[in-house]
């Protein structure tokens, strides 16, 4: 019995020591990597990943894909990818949608893409929400669904903007066409009060569009204000908190568009 429990404290003890040794080597292999030393990472990136590092597997993939440290192979890129995926490892799903969306080093197949980006969405990942309300929308990959679409679009709409233009851009996107969806009517039951709110709450980063565009939209809102219920237009703001989940912080520049 004692060396039962022996043995199993030292297998503990071994998994434990394996699993630290890979994410120190992940470590040490990043800092190389900031460096552009990626010769010198490879050896280190590569022990790691087979220790079964998710993120050093995700970077192993962009290395041999992008033929840094090592020569470049697609293919191989595309099967650490497909390991750190297996892992949730977001960056490697948000590639293995990339890649079958693409078809690139395997051959095109919407579906796995879809369902590789839902993984990925599900992690709170704006780009991915993104691609997978349009494939709601349009029926790529999955079966077209409305009602998935505006729960998708509502999430991402709800997210804060990140720093990141192109990522704040896909939220600020979402905001606006559900707002036109709503005030339009069709593939949305017509709501011109959810329209409005919509538009409040793409108002507090409009600014990720065109002067020009802003000043268009502007004038959308002002349209809109001229059908609403001196109700709807005292109560907007509140409503919109609401839904958003928290305080709107630009409603002094509703009516002018920002640089």
């Amino acid at each position: 019995m004692t060396k039962q429990i022996t043995f199993l404290i030292l297998t503990f003890i071994s998994i434990n020591v394996l699993e630290q040794t890979a994410d120190e080597l992940n470590e040490q292999s990043k800092k190389l990597i900031e460096q552009q030393k990626f010769e010198e990472a490879i050896p280190i990136l590569k022990k790691s990943a087979e220790l079964g590092n998710a993120e050093a597997q995700y970077n192993l993939g962009y290395c041999y894909r992008a033929g840094a440290g090592v020569e470049q192979n697609t293919e191989k890129g595309i099967e650490w990818f497909a390991k750190s995926a297996e892992q949730g490892f977001n960056d490697g799903l948000y590639q293995m949608m990339m890649a079958y969306g693409n078809g690139d080093g395997v051959e095109q197949d919407y579906k796995k893409a879809f369902e590789f980006g839902l993984k990925c969405a599900k992690n709170g990942d704006g780009t991915c929400m993104w691609n997978i309300i349009n494939c709601y929308y349009s029926g790529m990959g999955v079966e077209k669904n409305m009602d998935k679409m505006l729960e998708w679009a509502t999430r991402l709409g709800k997210l804060e903007n990140p720093e990141n233009l192109t990522k704040s851009g896909y939220i600020t996107s979402v905001r606006l066409q559900l707002a036109q969806m709503y005030r339009d009517g069709g593939e949305l039951e017509k709501d011109l009060f959810k329209s409005y709110q919509w538009f409040l709450i793409f108002n507090e980063f409009k600014k990720d569009f065109s002067y020009i565009k802003q000043q268009q939209i502007v004038k959308e809102i002002q349209e809109l204000e001229t059908k609403l219920t001196s109700d709807q237009k005292a109560n907007g703001q509140k409503k919109a908190e609401k839904l958003l989940g928290r305080p709107l912080k630009n409603m002094e520049n509703l009516y002018k568009a920002e640089l």
